[in-house]
């Protein structure tokens, strides 16, 4: 009598840990020392939780910035904001930056956790599990769109199998979009999630005649339950309708606010990003086309939707990573299987490959899978826990102290140091990408002309931040007309050159970081 696979793995198979459990651990060290996480918007949503937590409640206009104090300003944020300032407060900056890691590391495992769902082979999920992780290092930034990633993918799963959860899924969605909507404004995503796959089943409901739609009512039921969770945030039912500003913004032609802001640019197809979404689409064609099988119309869907966003804004891009998992998952494995035999047909090495993958899905079933996550995550918790001072620790493998280390370009520490000084009267002209910074370091002392929470100021303050950025025509009419006193800037930058050279402008700071403008007659600032 033969054994199976199963019989043939070891009894103490379950103290080895499996492919799973390897993938993460991958993903744990690259994005701890190879990759970093970035800092460049941290600064200000760490201040808006500070507000929160002082004052017990939401702010409810621009506060920050003296070029649109009562703009209206809605922290859909909130929660995450309140998460991340309690981290940096009780444990600190490592403890922050160690927090963010980890949540990415859920992201990858629950990645894998759908790969496998489909391709029952540990090697080729880990494969489809980095294609997503490198997807979603391109935007590897603390900042509160980590959990969305998070709900992005558990939505992912409950909408694979409109059956999980049972009796308890109405609680489950609930749940999910209620913590969502409070943490991040990509729970509009997951909203246009269910509708995908609710117009996939009466699609196929009504193409193939089948009597009674019960994965459409399903699919329905989600629906409503998610609505009504995703108002329950302190905005209500704003707080459900104001994504929908970012998406209109974002496909509409006219200048907005989104114009301007790198992230939500196009991912052109001649720049790296446009290229690496399009190598990815055409991988995901090779496996469909080379699996020979047809693939599901809602995973098509998911593909030209998701490729859609990402060609659209750059934003998107860590989104078509995990919504192309399904698609790969099915047809990424009989692609390969066939390529393997076709190449090695002759090889007397194949019965032993094949021997060896039956024996890896056996391990993969019996073996402990989150040992290896586990003992990552404790070696993560501890390399950023020791001190400095010990060659072990983070600090001293990766040379990063703070934050601030981690975005350099978006945290110019002497400036800030300089601007420290008490002055009689003071209007500053920031950069764009030190908003944040200048907002975590001084306020309530003083206000930014502009930072980068996007939705807070009307067209007009982007227009005039341009005009002077650009050196337009009315650039000096902008400063006048703001009762501009000081300028902060890089030392590169078109500005810094020009007012140089200006009129009635001296430099009060010039060093690596950038420079200090002040009008006549103030002198040198000395920090």
């Amino acid at each position: 009598m033969s054994r199976s696979p199963a019989d043939a793995v070891p009894k103490i198979s379950w103290l080895i840990p499996s492919v799973f459990g390897l993938t993460v651990l991958v993903v744990l060290a690259i994005t701890t020392f190879f990759i970093p996480i970035k800092a460049d918007d941290i600064w200000w949503h760490l201040k808006t939780g500070e507000l929160i937590l002082s004052a017990f409640s939401l702010p409810q206009e621009n506060i920050f910035s003296f070029t649109a104090p009562g703009h209206a300003w809605l922290p859909h944020e909130w929660l995450a904001e309140v998460f991340f300032t309690l981290i940096y407060q009780h444990l600190g900056p490592m403890a922050l930056i160690a927090f963010g890691v980890l949540l990415n590391g859920v992201s990858c495992a629950l990645v894998y956790k759908l790969a496998a769902r489909y391709s029952r082979s540990p090697y080729l999920s880990s494969i489809i599990t980095l294609v997503a992780a490198l997807m979603m290092l391109g935007n590897f930034s603390l900042r509160p769109y980590l959990f969305g990633n998070v709900f992005f993918i558990c939505t992912l799963h409950a909408m694979e199998d409109p059956s999980a959860g049972g009796r308890i899924r109405p609680v489950l969605v609930f749940l999910l979009f209620a913590a969502w909507a409070n943490f991040h404004g990509s729970f509009i995503i997951g909203l246009a999630l269910i509708l995908l796959y609710m117009s996939a089943t009466i699609t196929r409901g009504i193409t193939q005649r089948q009597r009674g739609f019960a994965q459409t009512k399903s699919y329905l039921k989600d629906l409503a339950v998610a609505l009504v969770a995703c108002m329950v945030t302190p905005n209500h039912v704003f707080g459900l309708i104001f994504p929908l500003i970012y998406v209109q913004k974002a496909f509409s032609s006219e200048v907005n606010f989104l114009t301007n802001i790198s992230e939500w640019q196009p991912a052109n197809m001649s720049s790296p990003l446009g290229q690496m979404v399009t190598f990815l689409l055409m991988f995901c064609g090779f496996a469909i086309i080379g699996s020979r099988k047809s693939p599901k119309p809602i995973h098509i869907g998911l593909l030209v939707a998701f490729a859609t966003f990402a060609y659209t804004s750059i934003r998107n891009i860590p989104l078509l990573g995990i919504a192309v998992v399904p698609i790969l998952a099915r047809h990424l494995p009989p692609t390969l299987g066939r390529a393997w035999k076709t190449l090695t047909q002759h090889t007397p090495l194949v019965g032993f490959f094949d021997r060896l993958h039956e024996n890896s899905l056996a391990l993969e079933r019996r073996s402990r899978a989150v040992v290896l996550p586990m003992l990552g995550s404790i070696l993560v918790i501890i390399v950023f826990a020791l001190p400095s001072s010990n060659p072990a620790s983070y600090t001293a493998i990766t040379g990063n102290k703070d934050l601030a280390d981690l975005s350099p370009s978006f945290y110019p520490r002497s400036i800030l140091a300089a601007l420290e000084q008490p002055a009689p009267k003071r209007k500053i002209f920031n950069y764009f990408n030190w908003g944040g910074a200048f907002i975590w370091a001084m306020y309530p002392r003083e206000r930014v002309f502009i930072d980068q929470r996007n939705d807070c100021y009307p067209i007009n303050i982007f227009r005039d931040y341009f005009a002077v950025h650009r050196l337009e025509r009315d650039w000096r009419e902008v400063l006048d007309r703001w009762q501009i006193d000081t300028v902060a800037y890089p030392r590169d930058s078109s500005l810094s050159d020009a007012l140089r050279k200006e009129p009635g402008w001296q430099v009060a700071l010039d060093n690596a970081e950038g420079v200090i403008f002040t009008r006549d007659p103030p002198g040198p600032i000395v920090p």
